[in-house]
């Protein structure tokens, strides 16, 4: 993480033993559920992210704690008015002081709406600026996160989890917890009052709040427990939308809108039978809160008028007490509310953390950035991907490359070609072996290092949704537009772009779907010409153009290549015929090793049967 970005918080061991992963609510004793999983733990997520901006919300909180004792005095001082005009009798003096009771309420009121105004922006400031922190540095850990991690989650899933989790917090940060903390200050006031009133009266009203929060602790488990999984529903509902939409020609070349309907009406189903069985336990809460203060309303008055006509308190107390006791109602009553909002949002929150909890690539800021010569070592390489164990992937794979050299990579779909890249690059560690350049363990190097030492031109083009320009500087940000034009010369990208309405601005579309294949590839090798590499890698950069495209992407990739170390993953031998050293893989293990011509005189060679079936 860089530093500025805070340290995700240590949580407990799993249930499972795995450090980093937070136990499941069902897992977790009585006693720790009622604990662990309240909205301590939580409120100390947020106010990480609040801390920085605490110049802000501090002052906010401040204003809030005036503006709900103002509002506690507005309504204790309209009560005493309106007892002193119960009874007693009502001549000038009574008028004079009505006027001036009138005029400081007056004042009271315009104060409260001054601070107000202050009060909501300023919690607007810090808790924007909050979240937006939250959503960086949510994002930064997603884009972080090692490949094996990823190949485990739906892209759908995690972009709910930074929209719809991140936006229901925002609620809570915004509303929820301003609410919550403005009607505790009017409560403990009223509180205060009333019992200065009289004590017996108040404590019989007093009496139902203890029920009140074992209630709170009861429902508020079952809720929070039933939204994190209407939360769970919600994001997978957003996966059947990014898929169909990632993959909307597939879609609509078979026909399968009615399919795709299908599917994503079984899924926002099951989210729709979540949030009502959600909803149940909050009508429930909010049921009971309702019968509670009602009957706690009907025991106090009838206590409040037995004092009455036993002259324990006088008439304008009494409507003192009425007054405040009805703030304290209205409070609870909202409480009951705002409780099961921020319920909803301790089940987002844990959806949040559990990403903010999983482990990054190593990461070693202002890496130096060193070119390679471009000499690979691989020594005896075995691996299987983390989700697969059980299936290795390459065995004993092992090959030299000296600096400037083509290495290819042949062999059938599935034989490991693409896995070795990924070896390469450190998406994945290998189970055995280890992979050298230039003399150095790759595991030892800083990622960016490594990283920036290659470039990849894949089959598949996959440009982002900007202009041509952009793409072009994605392999070096810092270009400058004469960098940029020529490496789309030597790509041969450059007249075709020149004729575009807009020229290098011009949008490529979703993916860069207004490009044709060959012109997405054209643009992807003048990134990679940008990136300067010292080891290109070439994943069947040509299979999937006609002849023309070929030619000209054949001719960039045949300029790219001069002075670095190529590795070639092809089906087409076409493509590999000038290269150093050709490697036949099959099942993960290389069956043959030589150039063209060694392989094809061979004789059973796999290699020369491939040729002769393509070549003659």
């Amino acid at each position: 993480m860089p530093s500025q970005q805070a340290t995700p918080p240590v949580t407990d061991r799993a249930a499972n033993g795995r450090p980093g992963v937070s136990a499941h609510p069902s897992d977790l004793p009585v006693s720790k559920k009622i604990w662990d999983r309240t909205a301590w733990k939580d409120a100390a997520f947020f106010l990480r992210y609040l801390r920085p901006h605490f110049n802000v919300f501090i002052p906010a909180l401040i204003a809030l704690a005036l503006t709900a004792v103002l509002t506690v005095t507005f309504i204790n001082l309209l009560a005493e008015v309106a007892g002193k005009g119960l009874g007693g009798a009502k001549g000038p003096e009574w008028m004079a002081e009505l006027k001036h009771s009138l005029m400081v309420v007056a004042g009271i009121v315009c104060t409260q709406a001054f601070i107000a105004f202050w009060r909501i922006m300023l919690f607007a400031k810090a808790s924007e600026r909050a979240l937006a922190a939250l959503r960086m540095e949510t994002f930064s850990r997603i884009i972080r996160l090692p490949m094996s991690t990823l190949n485990m989650r739906r892209v759908g899933e995690l972009a709910s989890r930074l929209a719809n989790d991140v936006e229901s917090m925002r609620e809570t940060l915004v509303m929820t917890i301003p609410m919550l903390i403005r009607h505790t200050v009017m409560l403990l006031g009223c509180l205060i009052l009333v019992l200065q009133i009289s004590v017996k009266l108040a404590l019989v009203m007093i009496a139902t709040i203890p029920v009140v929060i074992v209630m709170i602790a009861i429902f508020g488990a079952r809720i929070r427990k039933l939204t994190r999984k209407a939360q769970d529903d919600l994001a997978s509902s957003q996966v059947i939308v990014e898929e169909s939409l990632q993959s909307i020609i597939s879609v609509k070349a078979f026909a399968n809108e009615a399919h795709e309907m299908a599917r994503y009406d079984q899924n926002l189903g099951s989210f729709l039978k979540t949030a009502i069985r959600a909803a149940a336990p909050r009508a429930a809460f909010i049921s009971f809160i309702i019968f509670a203060f009602s009957l706690a309303l009907i025991v106090v008055t009838w206590v409040a008028l037995t004092m009455l006509s036993e002259g324990e308190i006088p008439a304008k107390d009494l409507s003192r007490f009425a007054a405040l006791s009805g703030m304290i109602g209205a409070s609870f009553a909202q409480f009951s509310e705002l409780i099961t909002q921020l319920q909803r949002t301790l089940g987002a929150t844990d959806r949040v953390r559990e990403i903010l909890l999983e482990p990054t690539e190593p990461e070693v800021p202002n890496a130096p950035v060193t070119r390679f010569k471009g000499e690979i070592d691989v020594q005896d390489i075995s691996f299987a991907y983390p989700s697969r164990p059980e299936a290795t992937v390459l065995r004993e794979f092992s090959f030299k490359a000296q600096a400037g050299q083509r290495i290819a990579l042949v062999g059938p779909s599935g034989s490991g070609k693409t896995t070795s890249i990924s070896l390469l690059y450190r998406f994945y560690e290998p189970s055995t072996g280890r992979i050298l350049v230039d003399g150095q363990p790759i595991a030892d190097m800083a990622l960016p290092t490594l990283r920036r030492n290659l470039a990849l031109v894949p089959q598949e083009v996959l440009l982002f949704g900007g202009s041509i320009r952009e793409n072009i500087a994605y392999g070096k940000p810092s270009a400058t537009e004469a960098e940029i034009i020529e490496a789309a010369k030597k790509a041969n990208a450059h007249l075709f772009i020149e004729k575009l309405p807009e020229g290098y601005e011009t949008q490529v579309g979703e993916r860069g779907t207004q490009l044709s294949g060959g012109q997405r590839q054209r643009i992807a090798i003048a990134r990679a010409i940008l990136a300067d590499p010292a080891i290109l890698i070439l994943d069947e950069a040509t299979s999937s153009l006609d002849a023309e495209s070929e030619r000209l992407v054949q001719d960039a990739l045949d300029k790219l290549m001069e002075n670095r170390t190529s590795i070639i993953i092809a089906h087409r031998l076409s493509t590999v015929r000038r290269c150093d050293q050709i490697l036949v893989l099959s099942a993960g293990t290389i069956v043959e090793r030589g150039t063209h011509d060694e392989l094809v005189n061979k004789p059973g060679s796999l290699y020369g049967t491939l040729a002769r079936l393509q070549l003659e």
